[in-house]
């Protein structure tokens, strides 16, 4: 097939509409199996790079609000930053949410209606995700 160029329209072919098109033999069941509107994505993402764990109540009253948090232990102390990433398990854990981390010591907390799909993340030798 050769390429879809042509001098007359700026370099390139105009539709026709002689194309095959698609025919499905099944009918749609009814209108009423198609949704009328689709799950509304959260309105905001809030980011927070505490210092202390103090911070803990803000990150869970945030998730109870169905609010998704990044957060960013890069100013913690490693003592202090391992206890908010236990808080935040436990939080995730009893929202029946998610956590991911996005890089380190940075951690992406959704609410139990916030789905995350991750694109790329590289594995070590072993074949196992690098946590590091």
């Amino acid at each position: 097939m050769g390429a879809l160029r042509d001098e007359h329209h700026n370099g390139w072919l105009m539709p026709s509409g002689n194309y095959a098109a698609a025919v499905y033999e099944d009918q749609w069941d009814s209108e009423e199996t198609i949704p009328t509107a689709l799950p509304a994505a959260p309105a905001k993402i809030v980011s927070l790079r505490p210092t202390g764990f103090e911070a803990a109540r803000t990150v869970g009253e945030h998730i109870r609000s169905a609010v998704p948090v990044v957060m960013d232990l890069t100013e913690m102390e490693e003592a202090e930053a391992k206890r908010m990433v236990d808080f935040a398990s436990g939080l995730i854990f009893g929202t029946r949410g998610g956590i991911e981390r996005i890089a380190r010591r940075v951690f992406l907390l959704t609410p139990a209606d916030v789905e995350v799909t991750v694109i790329d993340r590289p594995l070590d030798e072993s074949g196992f995700y690098n946590q590091s």
